[in-house]
């Protein structure tokens, strides 16, 4: 699993679920928080058709958080203000990183996330399908 795919889905996963298991590793291996829980705002930005530039449709508000296990970084970002959610993040994604002995624990809690996410896309898809008309309903 890449380093990306991993934070994207640590920050997407259950906070319970997350918080659980970055106590689980907090409780075998000695952590130091290097930057942070910070919270700021990030720019969200959408393509200009027909040019190159882009344009901010917005800003949204993450918290975000690096830290060491055993001496490995790890990083963490998650919608919100929750600096507990952030921390939690970046001791997984330490774990990962380190290969630690839950490393497996934190690939399947982003499989597990992933699969919520994709569930969720592919219910409200079906949701907006039935929404459509065709050409005789609608004339």
């Amino acid at each position: 699993m890449t380093p990306e795919r991993r934070y994207e889905g640590l920050a997407i996963a259950p906070e319970r679920e997350r918080e659980a298991l970055a106590d689980r590793i907090l409780a075998g291996a000695p952590v130091e928080v290097v930057a942070g829980p910070e919270v700021a705002t990030a720019a969200v930005r959408l393509p200009v058709p027909g040019t190159d530039a882009t344009m901010v449709a917005g800003r949204v508000v993450v918290t975000t958080c690096t830290v060491r296990v055993a001496g490995v970084r790890g990083d963490g970002a998650v919608a919100g203000r929750r600096p507990r959610g952030a921390l939690a993040a970046a001791v997984c994604d330490a774990e990962a990183e380190r290969g630690g002995p839950l490393a497996d624990a934190v690939e399947a809690l982003v499989l597990a996330a992933e699969a919520a996410r994709a569930d969720a896309l592919a219910a409200e898809a079906e949701a907006v399908a039935l929404t459509r008309l065709d050409g005789e309903e609608a004339a």
